[in-house]
């Protein structure tokens, strides 16, 4: 397997223009959600923003993309990543509880 990524050091070495994607895809998928609270546009927001920043490089890595599509990549994990959050906040007024239902329907327990 692949050696592990530091998440500061990945954090800290990440371009301007890199997280200038990851916020703007991150914000305009925000903004762009009218049926959902501030809370609940902030919470997608951040996860938009997680999903990006943990997962572009490995995904970059797994795919055998080169570093060119990094940006990419980022941009298309953001609004991914915020739309799976926006999902579970609107299937259930206790998000928590749609999580924990989708995880025991998924191991066969229900």
């Amino acid at each position: 397997m692949g050696e592990m990524i530091d998440l500061h050091d990945l954090v800290t070495k990440m371009p301007i223009a890199k997280w200038s994607i990851i916020l703007v895809f991150s914000l305009v998928g925000a903004i762009m959600q009218r049926d959902m609270n501030w809370t609940g546009r902030m919470i997608t927001f951040s996860i938009g923003v997680a999903a990006a920043v943990v997962f572009a490089e490995p995904a970059r890595l797994a795919l055998s993309l080169d570093a060119g599509w990094s940006d990419a990549l980022s941009a298309v994990l953001a609004m991914t990543g915020r739309n799976l959050a926006a999902y579970f906040v609107r299937a259930s007024s206790d998000p928590a509880k749609a999580a924990r239902e989708i995880i025991e329907i998924w191991r066969g327990r229900r």
